[in-house]
């Protein structure tokens, strides 16, 4: 997902903009990996702001992307969580939401990827397992591509939407960085800029929740 963030987040006078703002920081603060709560806050943010601005208590305006772009997201990334919300995400009960059955192992980076084929065609498409969730991000972004230019699904193999790039085993990606554990300072060596800097809020949050426990 994204490199979110949710400091300096404005405060509304607006009751239900405060409201939705609200419920998109608990998101984060339970859990970043929540792919189908995030959409849900992302749309519905997007939805309400939609057109307007509203004015914060620090005197500064906000419509939807201005606001949505303080958690991190630009406008590439609102338009990806709204259109997977309104194509992929399904109510359950307790005012939940979760992935539809058919998608369900699908990651969001691979449910990104399946936007741009229409509904008809990316059903039959999954029911047919010629979009499969085990197939690598970059041969579903080739297949889709495919199929969009007009070839025929039916017609695809593996051999054609054959990448010939070196394919990433998904299992063997580390681990994210967890701070409730030690490591040893070479694992800090490896780390670029803005991993260092994801770490550091990750270890902030954590920090503030032990404050809260207290």
């Amino acid at each position: 997902m994204e490199n979110f963030n949710i400091v300096d987040i404005p405060v509304f006078e607006d009751e239900k903009a405060q409201a939705l703002v609200d419920s998109l920081k608990e998101v984060f603060e339970k859990s970043q990996n929540n792919f189908a709560k995030v959409c849900e806050g992302v749309y519905k943010i997007w939805s309400y702001f939609k057109n307007q601005y509203f004015n914060a208590k620090n005197n500064e305006y906000y419509n939807s992307y201005a606001l949505l772009a303080k958690f991190g997201f630009d406008k590439k990334a609102v338009s990806r969580y709204k259109s997977c919300y309104e194509r992929f995400i399904v109510p359950v009960g307790n005012n939940n939401v979760r992935v539809t059955t058919m998608f369900d192992d699908f990651s969001p980076s691979k449910l990104f990827e399946l936007l741009p084929l229409k509904d008809n065609v990316l059903i039959d498409c999954v029911n047919k397992k010629i979009l499969r969730p085990e197939m690598t991000v970059k041969k579903i972004r080739k297949a889709v591509k495919l199929i969009v230019n007009g070839e025929d699904p039916e017609q695809l193999s593996d051999a054609t939407i054959q990448t010939h790039e070196p394919e990433i085993d998904e299992s063997e990606i580390p681990p994210a960085y967890d701070p409730t554990k030690k490591y040893e300072f070479e694992y800090f060596q490896s780390k670029t800029k803005n991993q260092l800097l994801n770490m550091i809020w990750e270890l902030q949050k954590a920090y503030w929740k032990m404050r809260r426990q207290r």
